[in-house]
This record gives structure tokens, sequence and C-alpha cells, in this order.
């Protein structure tokens, strides 16, 4: 005899018993009887299914669905910003850099935006009931952003500044959060093109350029870094040519590779004087210890000598500056012929050619800012031919 409320399962069914009841007093009449259940039928799962949430209503397609049919697909952003550096049903501690940095994190949501964290989370647990620690060692300019990184990913919102975005950026690549890293990637193009877009159509100093954007640091690390995207490589390169005098005064000029350097003493838009170039190219190949006869010559064939002043040519002619690299002399003797000739007009098509023209930048200096540089450039001969003779000489 079965006691009332009990089960059993026979036969793959789920067996019942309960007496029957009448009236308000519980009293078995007769024999017990045994209630069978079992799974809905085919029919009833099809009468009682829900409607797909995922697709718009009555069998509408998702292109063709609209307010005209009275159908309305409505997103609201994800955000869990109430829960950011919250101890409340946290579950996991993120420690920085040796505590230096300490946040209450929660294992869901970082495995949610980050496929990194995931894996990194999956590989510790909690001991004896205390909460798992996440050990992260950063370096210190983006520890110093950390705070940043982790809110994006709590509310899908962050500040964004020139003084920080790279490093933010940095850890936005390091554990894969692909929406930061591309709002970093747009904030750091802007910020390179509005410096480009201003030189252009401005005659504004580099220190001007250099509060609006980067520093001529970041800028060089942008340009050499193959990591970033052509882009903004190519953009970073052309801000180095806009602020190429105040990036070979910087201490970063010597540490420059050898590339960037021929780019840049190539482009048309290298924003300085022949002479300054020239004496800049070979100062680097001087602290750098360039002996490569082919890389030496690659660089000062890219000098437009036709555009130095005529007593540097002079310098250059007597002191023989290039008399290990004839390519680079046969240069030289076009320009003097084309300070003695240029005004012939039958030797008008002597002098054609990227060595005869002149650079953009030259374009948008004012006749003083000329004259100075002439005088410059003259104040400077005797140390041109001292670096360039030294330069030419072979180990």
């Amino acid at each position: 005899m079965q006691s009332p409320g009990s089960y059993s399962f026979t036969n793959g069914c789920l067996w019942l018993w309960w007496p029957d009841v009448r009236h308000r007093s519980v009293k078995c009449c007769g024999p017990e009887r045994m209630k069978r259940f079992s799974a809905p039928s085919q029919q009833q799962q099809q009468q009682q299914h829900y409607p797909d949430p995922t697709r718009p209503p009555h069998g509408v397609d998702d292109d063709t669905a609209s307010l005209s049919d009275g159908s309305k697909k409505v997103k609201t952003a994800q955000s869990f910003e109430s829960l950011f550096d919250n101890e409340s049903h946290s579950d996991v501690i993120i420690d920085v850099s040796d505590s230096q940095y300490v946040f209450h994190a929660h294992r869901m949501i970082l495995s949610m935006k980050s496929e990194v964290f995931a894996s990194l989370l999956n590989n510790i647990a909690a001991v004896d009931g205390q909460k798992s620690i996440l050990y992260l060692q950063e370096q210190q300019e983006c520890g110093r952003v950390f705070s940043r990184f982790l809110y994006f990913i709590y509310s899908g919102a962050v500040w964004l500044h020139r003084d920080y975005v790279i490093p933010l950026h940095k850890l936005a690549e390091k554990y894969a959060v692909r929406p930061l890293c591309s709002h970093c990637e747009s904030y750091i193009h802007q910020l390179l093109l509005n410096t480009v877009s201003s030189s252009s159509s401005s005659s504004s100093s580099s220190s001007s350029s250099s509060s609006r954007g980067f520093s001529i640091d970041v800028v060089h690390d942008l340009c050499e870094n193959n990591g970033n995207t052509e882009d903004i490589r190519n953009l970073a390169f052309k801000v180095l040519c806009i602020r190429f005098k105040e990036f070979v005064r910087s201490d970063r000029w010597v540490h420059c590779s050898w590339k960037i350097v021929h780019d840049l003493i190539q482009s048309q838009d290298c924003n300085a004087e022949e002479s300054f170039i020239l004496t800049s190219a070979t100062d680097w190949m001087k602290k750098n210890k360039l002996h490569a006869k082919g890389q030496i010559e690659d660089i000062l064939s890219k000098i437009r000598y036709p555009l130095l002043n005529r007593r540097v040519l002079y310098h250059l002619q007597k002191n023989g500056a290039f008399k290990n690299f004839p390519c680079v002399q046969h240069l030289v003797d076009n320009a003097v012929k084309y300070h003695c000739f240029k005004e012939l007009p039958e030797a008008k098509d002597d002098f054609v050619g990227v060595q005869f023209e002149q650079r953009d930048n030259r374009l948008h200096r004012s006749q003083p800012e000329i004259s100075n540089a002439v005088a410059t450039a003259d104040n400077n001969n005797c140390n041109i031919v001292q670096q360039l003779t030294k330069t030419s000489d072979p180990p």
C-alpha cells in the first residue's frame, strides 16, 4: 500500500498515488486510484509554444519589417556601469602592478567583454571561500589608465584624451577589447589629421602644433610601430614631415630608423630648408656610425642639391665631399650647372625632375623667412662640409 502523495517510476513514466477526496474531510472511499503523467504530445507542444522573440511578429521578414506594418525593433545598449568597482556581488579582485591599483570585478562581465580575460579567469579559483584574485602586471602608463579601461568594459563609455589614449589603446589591444580599440584608433587618426589640416591651412609654428596634437615622441612611436594601421602610420609620417625641425632637435632623432630618415629626406612635404635637411641627415649618419656605403649614398642622393645655396655648393665641390660617391657627386655637378645656366631659355629642358622641384613647404614661406634661412645656411657652410667629409670617408 502506497502512502498518499508518494510516487514511483515505472516503464519510463511517473506514477503518483493519491486517495479520492470528498467534501472538506479527507476520507478514503474505496480503493485508491493511480494517475499517470507523460510528456505533452507534439500537437500540444505546437499549441503552447511561445513566439520566437528574435523574429518580427506575424511571420514578417527581418528586411521588410517596419513601422508601416506596425512593427519596430528597438535595442538598448547593455551597461553594467553600476557594478563598476562595486564590491556587491563581486566574485573576483583585479590586482594591478603589485596592488598599486585594486578593483572589485565580476567574472561574468569580464568574460563577456574579453576572451583574454575569460581565459585568464578560467585558470584561477577561489581559495577557502575567499574571492579569487587576478594578478596583472602593466607598464606604469597603462596602470594609470586601467580604471578607464575597466570602466569601459562595464559601461561602454570612455573619455579619450591625447595624454593617455596611447596606453589606453595598448590595454584594449592586449586584452582584445575590440570596440575600445576602434574608438582609440579613430581618435588618434583624428588628432593626427587635425595637425596635418591645420598646418596646410595656416603658417602655425611647430610649438603651437604640438600643443594641439601629440608630442613629437608619441608621433614618432606611432610612425615606427608596424602594429598600427597603415592610415595612422601614414598620418604620423606626415606630421613628422611638418614638424621636421622639432623632430631633428629632439632626442628621438638619433634613434630614428634608417627607413624613416630616408623617407623623410625624400618626402616632398619635409618642412625645412634644404641645407637643414642635409646637415640633419649627415648628423644622423655620424651619430649612428653608419658605414654601409649603399645606405649612405641612398640618403645623400635624396637631397635636392639645386635648392642649396651657391656657397654651400662651392664648398662641396672644392672639398670633394662626395669623392667616394660618384652618383651623389654627379647630382652636385648638375646643381652647379643649374645655378649657372637656369636663366637661359635653351637650358630649360636640362633641369627637370624631382631634384629641381621646390618642396611643398617652401610655397608657404614668406620672403623674410627664406632670407633668414639662406643667412643661416651661409653661417653653417663650414660645419656642413666638415660633417660630409667625415661621413663620406670609408671606415
